[in-house]
């Protein structure tokens, strides 16, 4: 095998105008430590259950990297053996990144952030700060906050006084909670990106109202001693009526001419059964009734869909169909965006019903192997079996069955010491269970593997079995973020270092990079 390519040439590849999906084999740990900007974390460790959804292309340009430690190696064989036929490796890994003096970026979601960062600099958008919005309210000035985050992280904490409205929405909502055109509209988030993006698409959009992002969200707030509010559940849910849809519609229409192509439905089918690109299709609505309807098409509101680019989508430059009720709006404001960020978009304009019929041609040829399950009651007849728990880390530090030791994939993997004996694997991933149970048995065919699929339930009537005593991250756990996560948690020195490595994005970014962004 050498099929392996030189950092310089992963860099040009990036940039030029053919698809490429660039893919850190590493654990999430190893990942958010410092990454080339535009890869995907697909680790080792459930490397065939993920491949297939961000990659459904099996002719894509693909390049694997590690540690320079041969997971690229095990990993190019797995992806042959699932059918892709055009892979490369960097060489050297990440050190071979370095050693062309190419940047390595901590943390998550990096393209989007440091495309969020972009726009600010671009639009200069407007932005208020913590004290002067609190300023704002103690004198009951005629503004709203919405939060444009999902309702989950709205609900673990929000500013006083907002409303959860998730960012694509913003503009198809907002007539049904304005007062007038001399309301300001405050948009936040828990930091920068989508109360920038957030902001910048209602005045794109083409609002009257005085807009503004909240300089450094739910931290900012925090940073400057004002209290936050936590469980609440206000929602901004108002439905425009049919005149006000027509009109929206209407705008988002003009905004989409030149820019974003609109598709109807057989226009979107040609695209996803085109076998030389790689096509992605999204619902994009953040609160619909049909998701079951639709089950078979990933649903990811818009805002999340700029916000995490990189999450739930594994190819740079490809194709991304979007579409909402019919309205235009959150699909066509989502589009515009990602188009921003170079891919081809699309927006279907069709009703989700008639969407629903369209053939996916999802090529998966991971295959799962038999597992032995047991009972958490089981266990006691197990005398002298070790017990591996291949859950999060963030779980097993919570609450864990006795005994039992956290291990992954890839902890096992380079164990050198055969097993021998007879192993129980506690876990919450049946798929994932299914790939460290065939990596024991290769590694030492007289190894015996049952596994415990973690139930809550169970676990509350065997409490004698589990040890809830808190344990430690530390770096062990390389499957974990370690990326300031304590800036949640009323940590202020780490919330601090979060916002700093935003705004420093733009920075540590090169010429190449800054021009990828349209």
């Amino acid at each position: 095998m050498k099929n392996f390519v030189e950092a310089k040439t992963v860099k040009n590849w990036i940039s030029d105008n053919k698809e490429i999906a660039f893919i850190d084999v590493r654990e999430l740990a190893q990942h958010t430590a410092g990454h080339p900007l535009f890869s995907i974390s697909i680790p080792f460790s459930k490397f065939e259950i993920n491949i297939e959804k961000l990659l459904p292309n099996k002719k894509v340009r693909l390049v694997l990297f590690d540690n320079n430690n041969g997971i690229s190696e095990i990993t190019y064989r797995l992806a042959k053996n699932l059918k892709y036929t055009n892979i490369f490796i960097l060489k050297n890994g990440v050190d071979g990144w370095k050693r062309s003096k190419f940047h390595l970026f901590d943390g998550v979601n990096v393209p989007s952030k440091s495309f969020g960062e972009l726009v600010e600099k671009k639009f200069k958008t407007p932005s208020i700060t913590a004290l002067q919005l609190s300023k704002k309210q103690r004198e009951k000035k005629d503004i709203i906050i919405l939060d444009g985050r999902p309702f989950d992280e709205y609900n673990k904490m929000s500013i006083p006084g907002s409303v959860c409205c998730p960012n694509a929405e913003i503009p198809y909502r907002i007539s049904g909670i304005l007062k007038s055109s001399n309301t300001e509209i405050i948009i936040n988030c828990a930091g920068r990106t989508r109360s920038i993006i957030g902001a910048q698409a209602l005045i794109n959009f083409g609002i009257k109202n005085k807009v503004y992002a909240l300089e450094n969200g739910t931290q900012g707030w925090f940073l400057a001693n004002l209290k936050l509010d936590h469980r609440k559940t206000k929602f901004l849910n108002k439905t425009p009526n049919n005149k006000k849809i027509i009109e929206l519609r209407n705008k988002v229409v003009s905004l989409l001419k030149n820019n974003v192509e609109i598709i109807d439905f057989n226009q979107a089918q040609k695209l996803i059964n085109n076998e030389n690109i790689t096509t992605y299709i999204f619902d994009v609505r953040a609160n619909t009734n049909q998701k079951k309807e639709l089950s078979e098409i990933r649903n990811v509101p818009g805002g999340q869909l700029v916000q995490a680019t990189d999450k739930y989508i594994g190819v740079l430059k490809s194709h991304v169909i979007v579409f909402d009720d019919g309205d235009l709006v959150r699909a066509g404001m989502t589009a515009l965006w990602l188009k921003k960020m170079k891919y081809h978009c699309y927006v279907v304009n069709e009703s989700p019903k008639r969407i629903k019929n369209l053939n996916l041609k999802n090529d998966v040829n991971f295959k799962t192997n038999p597992i032995n399950l047991i009972k958490l009651e089981n266990l006691k007849n197990l005398n002298g079996t070790l017990i591996f728990d291949i859950r999060s880390s963030i779980d097993y530090c919570k609450k864990r069955i006795n005994g039992s030791i956290w291990t992954n994939r890839l902890v096992i993997r380079n164990e050198t010491t055969p097993y021998n004996k007879s192993i129980v694997l506690v876990t919450d991933d049946l798929l994932k269970a299914s790939l460290v149970t065939s990596d024991i048995v290769k590694k030492d065919p007289k190894s015996i593997v049952k596994v415990y699929h973690w139930n809550a339930t169970e676990v509350e009537h065997f409490l004698d079995y589990i040890d809830s005593t808190k344990v430690e991250l530390d770096e062990k756990f390389i499957d974990f973020n370690f990326h300031t996560h304590l800036r949640h948690q009323e940590n202020k020195e780490h919330a601090k270092n979060y916002l700093k490595w935003e705004t420093d994005l733009i920075k540590n970014m090169d010429e190449e990079e800054r021009k990828f962004f349209r």
